[in-house]
């Protein structure tokens, strides 16, 4: 079974101070290799399409700036991939490897799924209260930045919706709505509706 973290750790323990410069690299080059027909699978696929890759490295990224030693590692890991049969956990080996670069330099990267944009005073806001909960809990760790990544989501209706790692917090319109809607489904004749708190566009977790 393919386990991301553990060949991520590999990769980056294998190109050391030029791990940025593999992981891009990598990002370059796997959405190349998905286009090439045939099974990437096995030994023999990794031998005969590994002059080919070698040979669109050299004519590509090498001119294109690409750090040699980076490209190396990438080149190395994808023929790894193709070898073992992985080359389909290419993109989520990439998700794995950025989230522990990011973790080594105190990085912490949150989606932000919102209905409308998001004014620069809110996404302030929004980092001053993750700031404020990373003392306590899982992300009890020495964050030194946080980047919002923000995704415009028109079907959310309004609110957002944060991802942080494998954490969802759902403060959107859309889901108040489904909760309220199954809170009235349960509502015994003549009973009260018990309604849920739900976000209110405010930071509670």
């Amino acid at each position: 079974m393919f386990n991301g973290e553990r060949w991520a750790a590999g990769f980056i323990g294998s190109c050391g101070v030029h791990a940025e410069a593999g992981l891009t690299a990598l990002k370059a080059l796997v959405p190349v290799m998905a286009e090439i027909p045939g099974i990437l699978k096995g030994t023999r696929a990794a031998r005969e399409l590994e002059g080919m890759i070698r040979k669109a490295v050299k004519e590509t990224l090498t001119s294109s700036g690409f750090a040699y030693p980076g490209v190396e590692y990438a080149v190395r890991i994808l023929l790894l991939l193709i070898k073992k049969g992985y080359f389909t956990h290419a993109p989520a080996l990439i998700r794995a490897i950025e989230l522990l670069i990011d973790r080594q330099q105190g990085i912490l990267r949150v989606t932000v799924e919102s209905a409308f944009p998001m004014e620069a005073s809110f996404q302030h806001d929004l980092k001053t209260a993750l700031a404020g909960r990373l003392g306590t809990g899982a992300y009890k760790t020495a964050v030194k930045e946080i980047i919002l990544m923000v995704q415009l989501v028109p079907e959310l209706l309004g609110g957002y919706r944060l991802r942080i790692g494998s954490e969802l917090v759902d403060g959107s319109v859309r889901t108040q709505l489904q909760r309220l809607a199954r809170d009235l489904q349960g509502t015994p004749p003549g009973g009260t509706v018990s309604r849920r708190t739900g976000a209110d566009g405010g930071f509670s977790w």
